[in-house]
């Protein structure tokens, strides 16, 4: 069986931590074929996605100290790229990373032509254009901080009034990359709001600061609307945002009720494998596109989270139908 993954360039990721290479190694460890992609590759050809891929091998890896991966250099050989039929693979992992943009919503319209009851997709393109990361959670209105969404100044001043503090951040943002704190008698508060929304002409999300964060911000896994394992990520010393996990965290009776209510739209959209980020009692974002840390989580407490996505959408299904077969 072979699994495609669309992603970005294989020597722009870091092989240390990045989850998409995690999730590969998953694929080569159980003797399947790893192919790549990327988001521009991919093509309509008589009604069928096709996509310009090479089959990818990985060196072994091993586990350091920490959150990271040991690896040979170099840590991965390519064939020559092919045409290869994305409907004949058992999966596609769309791995793009965000932002969001034309090239990757282009890509997902593609993806769209694949047939899923013959090829899993994690996750569907149906949900990654669906749900914006930094505003699904804001239907569970019970579940998340105050939160506003605007581009307009004086409501975020005003907000900011209310509360003291906020945070400010690009719907279309990532990994912490433009996020902002704003603070009630700040000089240069103003300032900020005027750059975080380009001057009036973007919205963004503002959220109550939580003072709960120096407890750590926690990175629930979920799959198939079940937490499978969670962690800790603590601020950097001189950087109010989020750093990289340092500690296994407690599946709390909150998280699962969170996930509970999340649960049913995940299943309606196909989004299979999600990464929530929850700080105190309060989800804070719902990260769809492509879910990361899980291949950090499993070097820092020994777990088999890419190995268990791989499973759940590629082996299982496979072992279900064969079980099917043999009935007959």
């Amino acid at each position: 069986m072979r699994v495609a993954f669309v992603i970005d360039a294989l020597d722009s990721l870091d092989p240390s931590i990045d989850t998409s290479v995690g999730l590969m190694h998953a694929v080569q460890d159980r003797g399947l074929e790893v192919w790549a992609t990327d988001a521009l590759s991919i093509s309509v050809i008589d009604g069928r996605a096709r996509a310009r891929a090479r089959r990818v091998a990985l060196a072994p890896s091993v586990r350091a100290n920490g959150h990271r991966w040991t690896v040979p250099e170099p840590w991965f050989a390519v064939d020559t790229s092919v045409n290869v039929w994305l409907d004949e693979m058992g999966a596609v992992f769309m791995r793009t990373d965000p932002p969001v943009d034309e090239t990757y919503l282009n890509a997902t319209f593609v993806l769209d032509l694949v047939d899923r009851t013959r090829t899993a997709m994690v996750n569907d393109p149906r949900g990654l254009r669906a749900y914006n990361e930094k505003l699904y959670a804001l239907r569970f209105t019970d579940l998340v901080p105050q939160t506003i969404v605007t581009a307009d100044a004086a409501i975020i001043l005003g907000f900011v009034a209310d509360h003291g503090r906020a945070v400010v951040k690009p719907i279309d943002g990532y990994a912490g990359h433009g996020v902002l704190q704003l603070v009630e008698g700040d000089p240069n508060l103003r300032s900020l709001i005027e750059v975080s929304t380009r001057d009036g002409r973007r919205a963004v999300v503002v959220q109550r600061y939580l003072e709960e964060v120096t407890d750590g911000n926690k990175r629930l896994f979920v799959l198939d609307g079940v937490p499978t394992a969670a962690v800790f990520r603590y601020p950097a010393d001189g950087d109010f945002r989020i750093g990289n996990p340092t500690a296994e965290a407690p599946i709390t009776d909150r998280d699962r009720e969170i996930c509970s209510r999340l649960a049913p739209s995940l299943a309606r959209h196909g989004l299979r494998m999600v990464g929530l980020d929850v700080i105190g009692p309060w989800l804070i974002e719902v990260n769809v596109t492509s879910p990361g840390a899980l291949r950090k989580a499993d070097a820092l407490l020994g777990t088999t989270l890419c190995a268990d996505l791989v499973d759940a959408v590629v082996i299982a299904p496979v072992a279900a139908g064969s079980r099917e077969g043999g009935s007959e």
